[in-house]
């Protein structure tokens, strides 16, 4: 009775668990779009609290109430009426009907040519909720003065044009990635409903993803924005894809020989080690950026390992489960197929790798040596609102009719704090420096202390506006401090700058230490290492040339090295992970030269699959309206198909060949028979990898 139980639960269980994911996404549906709603509520600070702008604006919010962003509305002239001159007076006529809960108009200031006007608007302490409508009504009331076209500029624009363009593309780019992923594995399994229960997989894990998120944020502990909330979706999917579809490898080979259930515990036996140490790898990766400076990237690195926990949870029980449902069924109308998927190409791959094993991996370490130059041409100093936002965006069309009029820095200026008693000569000083168009002396200063607003020449946050500010900072000397919207982009540059050589390094060691625990030898996970940076510099120097063709400048924010890097050099060696860890086994069996070419043939379909799935869903990132997203897909993407079609295959094979027992020190190789060729020994009977 015991026995028929156990037979009877065993028979059910992939029931169980397919009807408990079910149920988990059933209950988290809504959560992808309510995670949003946490970071309106709790705007995540951007900058640390020890950074000298970030002390400025302490202290200008002791000394006066506290403020949200300025917007600058600008009136310019119809051009119908060539002749006509707008009058400030009737423009702070009409700013005076703006209710008090909206802000506080400043002085209504005229151009030269008296076809234009601007006024900063101090507005009150909105959250991110409020601000759309807030500017809504400024706009409609500064419509009103007569033959005149209205613009709203400055920092409360673009936050506004941001959280507008971010509406509804969580859920396209979840299409279109989805789209992507199923259409690939059509082409790869031939199959009808294999693709549809990967796909599925990716989306519970998302679900649940967003749903471990949102608790978290609703407690404070984590903070995810639209930009975070778009890489954690396309890192969710093709990362639970590529899992399932290493899984699935397995199981093709052992189908043919077993029933499908001991087929498909064989496969998770031999899967579940390489799948979690490829996750827990990335994970680790991003748990390094905690040693950034900036609050927001800790929020990506808790974010990012919460993901990574979902992903492994739902490739090992929900595909494996979803499979047995109806093992024939999933892969209508082909069928699994043979036990080693030794298609023609793969086996050409091993043969060449095989035959001139130093010539490939001494020419391919040169190909990446010439792409890694390329490298040189990025510049991540920063991208400025006109280019960072698409150009039809309606602060990007405001800030150029600011700059045609007036001082491009005019209503986001530099505020520098001084004593009192050195005010006067800390302002002759700033007024002598270049890049500087006018001083003024404003209010909301502690006692003691005098703000002085410092309008730029330049966009404030262009790299002209950057040189400016480090001119400031000298000129001000060491008693005062220099603040506002160009500060703070300065502040973030440097920080950035700081987190490089914090972060990247702790990366790497993190990478070391878990291939070192995995392969258990030295010299094979430092040479993965190394061809995971020079493959990532690859990525770096053909990107810069995609982005100077296609964007027409290869201008990128500071921090983008620094994630590209977290995701290539993780991601980068989850596929030699998956390689490595099938040619031990394979070693073990045929000894290390044979099992090297044993292991690239078993893995070559599934790792080039799983990678262009992965290339594909981060590419997707290029549909998000800010370009820095787009040029992080464009990097990941790039560097993957590298590593899946270049690196993986070709240089790392034929390096281990090469290397032969030395690949494994300071361990003994992995015992087996000893030479012959790949040819000799496909004629030896082989026993089954597990």
């Amino acid at each position: 009775m015991r026995l028929l139980r156990r037979q009877f639960v065993a028979a059910r269980f992939p029931v169980f668990v397919v009807a408990a994911w079910l149920v988990v996404a059933v209950c988290t549906a809504a959560f992808p779009g309510r995670l949003a709603s946490v970071a309106a509520e709790r705007p995540q600070t951007t900058l640390p609290a020890s950074a000298e702008s970030s002390r400025v604006a302490r202290e200008l919010q002791a000394g006066g109430p506290s403020a949200g962003p300025p917007v600058v509305v600008v009136w310019e002239a119809e051009r119908s009426a060539p002749a006509a001159r707008l009058d400030p007076v009737a423009a702070r006529r009409v700013l005076g009907a703006l209710p008090r809960s909206a802000g506080s108009p400043g002085p209504v200031t005229a151009s030269a040519d008296g076809r234009s006007l601007v006024c900063v608007v101090a507005l009150a302490d909105l959250d991110e909720s409020r601000l759309q409508p807030v500017l809504e009504r400024i706009g409609q009331t500064a419509g009103a003065l007569p033959d005149s076209r209205v613009h709203l500029a400055g920092p409360a624009a673009a936050q506004a044009d941001l959280q507008t363009s971010f509406e509804g593309i969580d859920g396209r780019l979840l299409l279109i990635a989805l789209a992507a992923v199923a259409v690939i594995l059509c082409l790869v399994h031939r199959s009808v409903l294999l693709p549809l229960v990967v796909a599925a997989s990716g989306v519970v894990a998302l679900t649940l993803c967003s749903a471990a998120l949102y608790t978290l944020g609703s407690r404070g502990a984590v903070t995810v924005d639209g930009q975070v909330q778009g890489i954690l979706s396309v890192l969710v999917i093709g990362a639970t894809t590529d899992y399932g579809l290493l899984l699935l490898a397995r199981y093709h080979e052992h189908a043919p020989q077993m029933s499908a259930r001991a087929a498909m515990r064989t496969a998770w036996l031999a899967s579940w080690a390489p799948i979690t140490a490829s996750a827990a790898t990335v994970a680790c990766a991003m748990v390094a950026l905690l040693l950034s400076a900036l609050p927001s990237n800790h929020s990506l690195a808790l974010a990012g390992a919460v993901a990574m926990a979902c992903c492994v949870l739902a490739a090992l029980t929900f595909v494996p489960a979803a499979v047995l449902l109806g093992p024939r069924a999933m892969f209508w109308p082909r069928g699994p197929h043979s036990g080693r998927s030794e298609g023609r190409v793969w086996s050409l791959v091993a043969a060449v790798v095989e035959r001139h094993a130093r010539p490939v991996w001494t020419v391919g370490c040169a190909v990446l040596a010439g792409c890694a130059a390329l490298a040189v041409l990025l510049a991540p100093g920063g991208l400025p609102l006109g280019q960072a936002l698409a150009a039809r965006a309606p602060s990007v069309r405001a800030q150029s009719a600011l700059e045609a009029h007036f001082p491009a820095g005019t209503g986001s200026p530099a505020i520098v704090v001084a004593e009192s008693g050195r005010a006067e000569r800390v302002r002759q000083r700033i007024d002598a420096t270049p890049g500087v168009a006018r001083t003024d002396i404003t209010p909301g200063a502690a006692p003691g202390r005098t703000a002085i607003a410092v309008t730029l020449d330049s966009a404030p946050d262009g790299e002209r506006a950057q040189e400016t500010v480090g001119r400031l900072r000298a000129a001000a000397g060491a008693r005062a401090e220099v603040g506002g919207h160009p500060a703070q982009v300065y502040d973030l540059q440097k920080a950035a700058e700081r987190d490089r050589v914090r972060v990247l390094p702790a990366v790497l060691v993190i990478v070391l230490l878990l291939l070192l625990g995995l392969l258990r030898s030295l010299a094979l996970p430092v040479a993965l290492v190394v061809v995971a940076v020079v493959n990532f510099l690859a990525a770096l120097g053909i990107s810069a040339v995609v982005f100077d063709v296609v964007f027409g400048s290869a201008a990128t924010e500071p921090s983008l090295i620094l994630f590209s890097f977290v995701f290539l050099i993780a991601l980068g060696v989850d596929y030699n992970i998956f390689l490595m860890h099938r040619v031990r086994r394979e070693s073990l069996l045929a000894g290390q030269r044979i099992g090297t070419l044993r292991g690239l043939r078993a893995t070559g379909n599934a790792i080039s699959s799983a990678g262009i799935v992965l290339a594909v869903t981060f590419a997707t990132l290029t549909v998000m309206p800010l370009r820095y997203l787009a040029q992080i897909g464009v990097i990941v993407a790039v560097g993957v198909l590298l590593d899946t079609l270049f690196v993986r295959p070709f240089l790392v094979p034929a390096f281990a060949v090469d290397m032969g027992p030395w690949l494994w020190w300071p361990t003994r190789p992995p015992a087996g028979p000893r030479g012959g060729s790949l040819g000799e020994q496909r004629s030896r009977p082989e026993m089954a990898s597990v």
